[in-house]
C-alpha cells in the first residue's frame, strides 16, 4: 500500500488516496464517486458511501489535488417494490415496474417519487459539509449523453456476455443484448430488444406487441443494464475512487465483472476502491433496509449527534468495519468518546508513546469537521458541556436551552461565540434525545404541583431542617449545600438512603435522580421550597 509523503496524513483516507494518486500521478483533476438508487428513503446506511467517498475527496485535496466529487443519482432503475410505510401503497404498487424517476410523487411534494427521496438527502446531508455535484441518470440518458457508451457495449455483446456467464449457473442466451429500458407508452420495462448493428435499436413491448425503434443519439428511454451501465460511466467520467458495498464486492460481484468490462470493452480503467459494511441501528439488528420499512435517515441522525460528531463516528471506523449508530443510553457513552478525542487531539505532542494516540485523534477529527478546520496541537479546545450533566440541566429547565445557555454563562464556563454556537447545536441534540428516544428511567421532570406526602418522626425532622436550610441559604451553590445535607442527619438514624428518595419523590416525582445538591442549586431554592414546604403543611 503506497503511503502519503506527510506523516500527518496516517487516515485510512489518506492511504486511500494515496493509491488513488499512485494509479494516476499525471492527473490534473482526480474524479471520486458515489452513487445511490432512491428507490426508497435514502437511509444512513447508504450515507455510508457519501462520507466515505468525502473523507477520501478531502485527503486528495489536502494532498494539493483538484478534486471532482460525483454523486450519481440511479433513477433511471426499475421500481421493483413498494416500500413499507410509504404513503399511497396502491398507488405506488400500480408504477411498479417503471423508471423510478416517473414514478409520481406519494406525498404530492416533488415531481417524481426519484425527486422527493432525492431532495430529502440532498438537503440532509448540507450541515455536513459535503461539497459534491449531483447528477440524475435518467436526464443523462434521456439527453444521449450516453448513446456511444450503448453502442460500445452492443459491439461487444459477445465479450460482455463471456464476462458475465464466468458468474453466472446458467449462461446467458444467444440472443441477449446488454440493453434495458422503458416503454414510451406504458412507461415499463417488459421489452425485447434488435439491434441494427449502428444507432437504432428496435424494442418489443410483451404485454402490448408494440413496436418502436429508438435512435440512441437522440437519447430516449433505452439504457444500459447494472453490471454494465457502471464500467461505462466509469469510462466516461473517468473515475479514479469510488466505494462499494460489501454486496458489490464479493467474488464474481458487480465491481469483479465492472474491472473486466470497462478494460476490455471501454479500454478505460477501474478506480481504486474500497468496500464498506453496512451500518446497523443497535437494537434493530441486521442490514438497514428501504424496501422494509427498517429505516433511519441522516436527519434522524443529526437531531441526536452533532454534524462533526456524526462525521466523526464514520470517520472512526475503517469501511471494512460494520458499526452500529445508537439511540438508547449508548449516546451518552458515544458523546463521552467524543469529548475525550477532542480533548487528547488538542493535547501538545511531547515526544511520549502517548503522540500516536493524539495525531489519530487530531486526523480523524480534522477529517470529521464539517468546514474543514485543524486542530491545533496545544491550544484549549471551546467549552462544551458534556452530555449527562447537559440533560439534567435542561429537564429541570424543561428543555429550556435558553436558561441552560444562561447558566453556563453564569459559571463563566461559555464565554465566546463560537462556543455558544456550539452549546445551542449540542443542547438541541440532547433535549432531542431526551424528549424522543431516552429510556423513560433516564427522564424526569420537575413537579408543577406540589405533592403532599404524610411524612412523620424522623423523616420530617429532616425535611423541616432542609426547608430551613434552603431559607437562609437560597442561593447556595451546589458545593455550599453538601455540608448543610450532611447536618440533617445529626442526632438522627435516619440516613441519605431512607431520606433522599422522600426529596427526589417531592422534586420530580420519582424515588431518585441527579446528584441531589445540582438539582437543589440548580432549579433554586425559589422553585424548589413550594415543592418541599407542602408536605410540612400543618394537617
Amino acid at each position: 500500500m503506497a503511503a502519503p509523503p506527510d506523516p500527518y496524513f496516517s487516515h485510512w483516507a489518506d492511504f486511500a488516496a494515496a493509491r488513488t494518486i499512485a494509479a494516476h500521478p499525471d492527473a490534473q483533476v482526480y474524479t471520486v464517486a458515489a452513487g445511490i438508487t432512491p428507490s426508497g428513503v435514502v437511509h444512513v446506511g447508504n450515507f455510508r458511501e457519501i462520507i466515505t467517498v468525502d473523507l477520501v475527496a478531502r485527503a486528495l485535496r489536502e494532498q494539493g489535488k483538484t478534486v471532482r466529487f460525483i454523486y450519481s443519482w440511479d433513477d433511471f432503475d426499475v421500481f421493483r417494490k413498494v416500500p413499507e410505510g410509504m404513503p399511497q401503497q396502491e398507488m405506488l404498487r400500480d408504477n411498479l415496474r417503471r423508471s423510478i424517476a416517473d414514478v409520481p410523487d406519494p406525498y404530492g411534494d416533488h415531481d417524481s417519487y426519484a425527486s422527493h427521496n432525492i431532495a430529502a438527502l440532498e438537503r440532509s446531508i448540507e450541515p455536513l459539509g459535503i461539497d459534491c455535484e449531483f447528477i440524475r441518470q435518467s436526464k443523462r440518458y434521456r439527453a444521449g449523453a450516453y448513446a456511444a457508451g450503448i453502442r460500445k457495449a452492443l459491439e461487444h455483446q459477445d465479450d460482455i456476455r463471456k464476462i458475465l456467464d464466468q458468474y453466472r449457473r446458467e449462461p446467458l442466451p444467444a440472443e441477449w443484448l446488454p440493453l434495458a429500458g422503458f416503454d414510451a407508452e406504458t412507461g415499463r420495462d417488459d421489452l425485447s430488444f434488435r439491434w441494427d448493428g449502428d444507432w437504432t435499436v428496435t424494442y418489443t413491448v410483451a404485454s402490448t406487441g408494440r413496436e418502436q425503434a429508438v435512435d440512441l443519439r437522440e437519447g430516449g428511454d433505452i439504457k444500459l443494464p447494472w453490471r454494465i451501465d457502471w464500467p461505462m460511466r466509469w469510462s466516461v467520467e473517468g473515475v479514479m475512487f469510488e466505494p462499494g458495498g460489501k454486496d458489490h464486492s464479493s467474488d464474481g460481484g458487480s465491481y469483479d465483472t465492472a474491472k473486466q468490462i470497462v478494460e476490455q470493452v471501454y479500454a478505460g480503467w477501474a478506480p481504486q476502491y474500497v468496500a464498506y459494511d453496512f451500518v446497523s441501528i443497535k437494537g434493530m439488528g441486521g442490514k438497514i433496509s428501504s424496501s422494509s420499512g427498517n429505516v433511519v435517515t441522516v436527519s434522524d441522525c443529526l437531531r441526536v449527534y452533532e454534524p462533526k460528531l456524526l462525521r466523526w463516528l464514520f470517520a472512526s471506523y475503517r469501511p471494512n468495519t460494520e458499526f452500529a449508530i445508537s439511540f438508547d443510553l449508548d449516546v451518552l457513552r458515544i458523546y463521552e468518546e467524543y469529548d475525550r478525542a477532542v480533548a487528547l487531539a488538542h493535547e501538545p505532542d511531547d515526544g511520549g508513546r502517548k503522540d500516536k494516540k493524539r495525531q489519530v485523534a487530531r486526523r480523524t477529527l480534522d477529517l470529521a469537521d464539517p468546514a474543514g478546520e485543524r486542530v491545533v496541537p496545544g491550544t484549549t479546545p471551546p467549552f462544551q458541556p458534556p452530555f449527562r450533566p447537559l440533560s439534567m440541566l435542561l429537564q429541570i429547565y424543561d428543555g429550556d436551552i435558553t436558561r441552560a445557555r444562561a447558566h453556563y454563562e453564569s459559571t463563566g464556563e461559555l464565554v465566546s461565540e463560537r462556543e455558544g454556537v456550539l452549546f445551542e447545536q449540542r443542547a438541541q441534540c440532547v433535549w432531542n434525545w431526551i424528549d424522543e428516544f431516552a429510556p423513560p428511567d433516564f427522564r424526569y421532570r420537575i413537579r408543577s404541583v406540589p405533592a403532599m406526602l404524610d411524612l412523620e418522626g424522623e423523616q420530617r425532622i429532616a425535611l423541616q431542617r432542609l426547608v430551613a436550610a434552603l431559607e437562609q441559604h437560597p442561593q447556595a451553590s451546589d458545593a455550599e449545600l453538601v455540608p448543610h445535607m450532611k447536618q440533617m442527619f445529626e442526632g438522627l438514624e435516619l440516613g441519605p438512603k431512607d431520606f433522599f428518595p422522600v426529596v427526589y419523590e417531592l422534586l420530580i416525582d420519582r424515588p431518585k435522580g441527579p446528584k441531589l445538591t445540582t438539582l437543589i442549586s440548580v432549579m433554586g431554592s425559589e422553585r424548589a421550597l413550594p415543592l418541599l414546604r407542602a408536605s410540612l403543611a400543618d394537617a
